[in-house]
């Protein structure tokens, strides 16, 4: 593929820097943004635009770096030089622009007399972004100078979308929804106002068509075919595996697409709940730490939580086909998965096609876990506990909610961004407990006279193909719709940030333990596959290979109560649970050992290490129980204080 690449799509078909650069702007690659802007400059040093941007491009790689460190500060001192050489140029036009682009370096510093005084010197006052400037400093300050200076920069340079955009936002931040709907009669001007700028002005003024206007061009403004191709991509994916994960689902298709639809439908509703909590209730996002958890968690995981829950509680309400508990896990993740169809749309924009594989193996993840963990809550209380679901719905629906804005938080406030790397632990933590609970509910699901099945190899294969092929996608649609260079270049940074996700999605949602009516604790963590990631190898457990295998049982050490006996031969017969503890296995033996004047024809076995698979390596050290009574063995739930315990020894399969 990356040959066939490189070879059809290697010619980046570029006529000139111009064109380069809104190629740049589109991907959002300041980096080279910035470098376009300073060759421009090098050809036509008297374009205001030019330095305007190129200064705000710098101040943007900026400010991904600490703003301590010695590189940067040299870098800033250095912008501010050349252009404070450049005002000292004999030519009033030259001069302009330097003393412009130094007000504007001190305006990105925080620096605003320094940045006024630069201006102040400006010979020609009309100068384009001048006017700009001048309305976002007064902005936060003075309503009336803000909408003057905007107004002006608005007329003089027609071309600065920015102008339009901050013109608008002042208005919002002011609580101007006349002047806004004014403001919209201009089409240069609506098509450059913030869409939540937008919503603000019809919710204000109960304008019922031109706020749901404005919430489905949220989703749809930016939709082009390889956007929605990728998402559809991402769903047909996951939806596949939980078909595959559920026994009947295949049965049911026509009620899992009405509960896909349906997630996609009251997707929108966040949207409304999000400016009801702004406009309204006054809380939104304010950039403090603590604050801004509470928004996460509230403004956001109780919202979209909500929104996403809702399909299932109908299906819940109308429908009698919830019989089993994975069919709550389910169509809960399908709900998710709707959910998550309509939110990519926002993101796989031109821009975002970027974005594909990584929210595939990231954040739609984390949408089906955060459902399947309010759905485990009514598991529970419904099957489980068998009392009080309505509780244990509602606490795991808080819980659901304070792990979404925990996964956000990380993301999105200034300060925790710097420790993003949170979120992506979080991830695996959330996979983990996604496959434990998932686990649980095949163990109890399908009446308990039905036996689960499935095959992990296939299951396995099957999401490492799909979700490469996810890779593989975004790789092509990024060459062919900008260039080979471009893709190579994406496709590295998949593979960095996304190889290791992608094993250790595939290893773990493959694997399911499945012991017929257990309710396990809950999993939060997996250092066995952690570990194993690196070597690109899982032990796999596969409990048909060990029942009916013939081992031999050895001494482990020269005491306990079978010391005399060994070696005893047997047949695995079966696998217990003792005390809700599982892995003990049932040993029928070959010969009867006689232990204080009574013989046992079976005997319990369990790895010592609670991490080792049993009979996965020759001499495995075990825990041996005695079954004293053959009663006890056909009890539904087996005591271990009903089997002694009597020696620890080593078990090697025979064949």
């Amino acid at each position: 593929m990356v040959g066939v690449v490189n070879y059809f799509f290697s010619d980046s078909n570029y006529s000139n820097k111009k064109e380069q650069l809104q190629e740049y702007i589109i991907l959002g690659d300041v980096h080279n943004q910035n470098k376009i802007y300073a060759e421009l400059i090098n050809e036509d040093s008297s374009n205001v635009a030019y330095h305007f941007n190129f200064i705000a491009t710098h101040f943007k790689i900026a400010s991904e770096y600490d703003a301590s460190s010695p590189e940067l500060k040299s870098s800033n001192n250095k912008l501010v030089e050349y252009y404070t050489r450049m005002s000292c140029h004999p030519f009033d036009e030259i001069s302009d622009i330097g003393k412009f682009g130094r007000g504007v370096c001190f305006f990105h510093l925080g620096l605003a007399e320094e940045s006024l005084s630069s201006f102040v010197g400006i010979h020609n006052q009309k100068m384009d972004y001048l006017n700009f400037v001048y309305g976002s400093y007064f902005g936060f300050a003075n309503y009336d100078k803000a909408v003057e200076y905007l107004r002006i920069e608005i007329i003089s340079n027609p071309n600065n979308k920015l102008a339009y955009r901050e013109l608008a936002n002042t208005y919002k931040r002011y609580e101007k929804p006349y002047e806004l709907l004014s403001f919209f009669q201009d089409s240069t001007a609506f098509a450059n106002t913030p869409n939540k700028v937008k919503r603000y002005t019809y919710f204000y003024l109960g304008d019922v068509k031109g706020y749901s206007k404005a919430i489905f061009s949220r989703f749809f403004s930016g939709v082009n075919s390889i956007g929605f191709m990728g998402a559809l991509l991402i769903l047909i994916v996951w939806f596949v595996y939980l078909i595959l994960i559920h026994k009947y689902l295949k049965k049911r298709w026509l009620l899992a697409l009405e509960v896909l639809f349906l997630g996609m439908f009251f997707a929108f509703g966040t949207s409304i709940l999000t400016d009801f909590n702004t406009n309204v209730l006054g809380f939104k996002f304010e950039d403090s730490f603590f604050h801004d958890f509470l928004y996460s968690v509230i403004g956001i995981g109780m919202i979209e939580e909500f929104v996403k829950i809702i399909p299932l509680v109908l299906v819940m309400i109308f429908s009698k086909k919830l019989k089993e508990p994975i069919d709550y896990i389910v169509f809960a993740s399908i709900s998710a998965l709707g959910f998550a169809f309509i939110e990519n749309l926002i993101y796989f924009d031109e821009g975002g096609l970027s974005t594909i594989q990584g929210r595939s193996l990231s954040s739609t993840v984390t949408h089906m876990f955060n459902s399947s963990l309010v759905a485990y809550g009514i598991v529970i209380g419904k099957f489980a506990k068998k009392r009080n679901w309505l509780f244990y719905f509602g606490f795991f629906y808080l819980a659901a909610a304070v792990f979404h804005g925990f996964y956000d938080f990380w993301l999105i406030n200034r300060i925790a961004r710097s420790f993003s790397f949170i979120t992506f632990i979080w991830l695996l933590v959330s996979m983990v407990l996604w496959v434990s609970m998932i686990n649980n509910c095949l163990n109890n699901s399908y009446n308990r006279k039905v036996i689960w099945t499935y095959n992990p190899d296939r299951l396995n294969s099957y999401l490492l193909f799909g979700l490469s092929a996810i890779f593989l996608f975004e790789y092509l649609m990024m060459a062919w719709r900008f260039n080979a260079e471009v893709a190579n270049n994406e496709l590295l940074k998949d593979l960095y940030s996304g190889l290791f996700l992608l094993i250790f999605l595939t290893s773990k949602l493959s694997r399911f333990d499945y012991i017929p009516n257990y309710w396990a604790p809950l999993k939060f963590w997996d250092w066995n596959l952690l570990f194993s990631i690196p070597r690109l190898e899982v032990k796999h457990f596969n409990l048909k290979e060990i029942i009916r295998a013939k081992v031999i049982i050895d001494a482990y050490g020269n005491y306990g109560e079978l010391a005399n006996h060994f070696p005893i031969k047997g047949e695995v017969v079966k696998r217990e649970l003792l005390s809700w503890e599982k892995d003990w296995y049932l040993i029928k033996l070959d010969v009867p050992v006689k232990v204080r004047w009574k013989e046992y024809y079976f005997i319990l076995l369990k790895a010592k290490d609670e991490n080792e698979i049993f009979l996965q390596r020759a001499k495995q050290p075990v825990q041996v129980r005695l079954v004293i009574k053959i009663d006890d063995l056909v009890k539904e739930r087996k005591r271990k204080r009903d089997f002694l315990f009597v020696d620890i020894a080593t078990v090697t399969r025979l064949r």
